[in-house]
């Protein structure tokens, strides 16, 4: 009873994160007495306070599991430390101080995951969380289309089920179909479960007219053959990548030569809908503050603070970049952005390394997440959020795959060197036969 009030609690946690839980239910339609952006929303606070005291004491009764699994990988750590450091130089120190613990609860949330279960059993919870998103999406629409579909003047008609944003919508129906994607191709006997996840997170998905979700989940869709390839003989792995690179930089070149071409398609404008005009006002403003950033959670918060300078140069009320880069270098500066790109590049190589040593489905699983994490920040930014689903996420694969899977003989391969687990795939298969 114990262990399924447990998952039950994990479940829940996600559809939290994923933004998707509350906000239809919790307030009037269209936002009654909005909280300024420096306050936050006080019913969401007092909900996620619950969570993290509770992670608060399993930390204090298992303190030392927990910190075994949080040094296997001390970048990730240090950019947390940073963030929370931030208050010294943050031009809201309140803010910053407020937010940050939340990012460590949320980052202790991840390390609890890692330390408690496998990558399958996450992505089993995770395929829950995101059916009943699915299922509950699927009712606003239908029962309450009042909050499931949008009568916002710019996005009338466009589905937005129990997320309220779209977007929001949009983005987590790419990650839902990327997880019922990964375990279509596991389970035999489950399979038209996963297959009829992967059909409605795609009518969802379609309805939303989220453009940047869509080229994102086509993305993992197409990618996720490649990812089998790399279990490929070595040479045949290598030529497959330095194909893969041939190809996506012929597409680059020709897509920076024709751009109309292809954002026509997509029903967008050579400005990405605005986009380009707010990063180069992100930009300026970084150029103030290159090095250490405006503090964690310090920039975007109205018009007394410095995001006024892009609101008045863009003539738009934003409160994120549009781009999880841009947004970190915000906050933490030209260090933040090293220590994250370190960090980042050590996971996928690790995770390719999981790719090889692996025969699982689920063992595509973090270079899948990472593809997703890497391509829905180039439009949206979720590095290093608090109370978020993708950082959750990320912490809970970056913390999973630091220690190498076990071999078909139960033990555990020592690795050396970043990302890099000896006996690839095919050496362990001779000596097994």
């Amino acid at each position: 009873m114990g262990h399924m009030f447990e998952r039950c609690a994990v479940v829940f946690v996600f559809l939290l994160a994923s933004t998707g839980l509350l906000l239809p239910l919790l307030h009037e339609k269209g936002g009654a007495a909005a909280q300024s952006a420096a306050q936050g929303d006080p019913v969401t606070q007092v909900v996620w306070f619950g969570v993290y005291a509770v992670m608060f004491l399993m930390f204090l009764v298992q303190w030392r599991r927990f910190l075994g699994i949080a040094l296997k990988d001390r970048l990730l750590l240090l950019l947390t430390v940073v963030a929370l450091a931030s208050v010294l130089w943050a031009v809201s120190p309140e803010v910053t101080e407020r937010r940050s613990v939340a990012l460590i609860g949320s980052t202790l949330f991840g390390i609890y995951l890692a330390s408690r279960f496998s990558l399958s059993e996450m992505l089993r919870l995770l395929a829950w969380a995101m059916g009943i998103a699915v299922v509950l999406s699927l009712l606003f629409v239908l029962a309450l289309p009042s909050y499931g579909i949008s009568g916002a003047s710019l996005t009338q008609g466009d589905w937005q089920g129990i997320f309220g944003q779209k977007n929001t919508l949009g983005k987590n129906m790419a990650l839902s179909i990327t997880v019922f994607l990964i375990l279509a191709m596991s389970s035999r006997s489950h399979r038209w479960i996963a297959l009829s996840g992967i059909g409605l997170s795609s009518v969802l998905l379609l309805f939303s007219h989220s453009t940047t979700s869509l080229v994102v989940a086509v993305s993992i869709i197409c990618l996720v053959p490649f990812f089998r390839g790399l279990r490929w003989k070595r040479t045949l792995a290598v030529s497959l990548v330095i194909l893969t690179i041939l190809l996506s930089g012929s597409f680059a070149i020709w897509f920076v030569s024709n751009p109309q071409i292809v954002l026509g398609a997509l029903g967008k404008d050579t400005t990405l809908t605005g986009r380009t005009v707010l990063w180069s006002a992100v930009l300026k403003a970084i150029h103030e503050r290159p090095w250490l950033g405006y503090g964690y959670s310090s920039f975007w918060l109205g018009w007394e603070y410095p995001s006024a300078d892009v609101w008045l140069a863009t003539r738009g009320n934003y409160y994120d970049s549009h781009n999880g880069i841009l947004d970190l270098w915000l906050q933490l500066g030209f260090l933040g952005i090293c220590i994250f790109a370190l960090n980042f590049l050590r996971a996928l190589l690790r995770a390719v390394a999981w790719v090889r040593a692996t025969v699982t489905a689920e063992g595509i699983w973090p270079l899948a997440f990472l593809s997703f994490m890497l391509l829905s920040n180039l439009t949206e930014g979720t590095i290093l959020q608090q109370n978020n689903l993708s950082w959750i996420l990320y912490v809970a694969t970056v913390f999973s795959i630091a220690t190498p899977p076990r071999n078909p003989a139960g033990r555990s391969n020592n690795h050396s060197g970043v990302g890099e687990y000896p006996e690839p795939l095919e050496r362990r298969r001779a000596l097994i036969r």
